[in-house]
């Protein structure tokens, strides 16, 4: 009888990483925009200061999900 073997290779795990860091970055974006909404409701500044860093967490987000092209190629075993 012949043997089953599993395909080699990361699975769904690269993908589904890829899904929450842009599920992260989205949120992110959204918080951001809604400190700034309060911002200009209020006069806040903190508002603003959250809205700020809000800001620069999206964009590292951002910068890290285009560093992960090769995360298939990493996370997949070498013979």
């Amino acid at each position: 009888m012949p043997r089953m073997t599993a395909r080699r290779g990361p699975g769904p795990v690269a993908a589904v990483h890829r899904i929450f860091i842009v599920a992260s970055l989205l949120c992110a974006l959204a918080y951001g925009a809604w400190e700034v909404a309060n911002l200009a409701r209020t006069g806040d500044t903190l508002a603003g200061l959250r809205a700020g860093l809000a800001l620069v967490v999206a964009i590292g987000m951002g910068i890290y999900l285009l560093r992960l092209r090769g995360l298939g190629a990493k996370l997949t075993p070498r013979d």
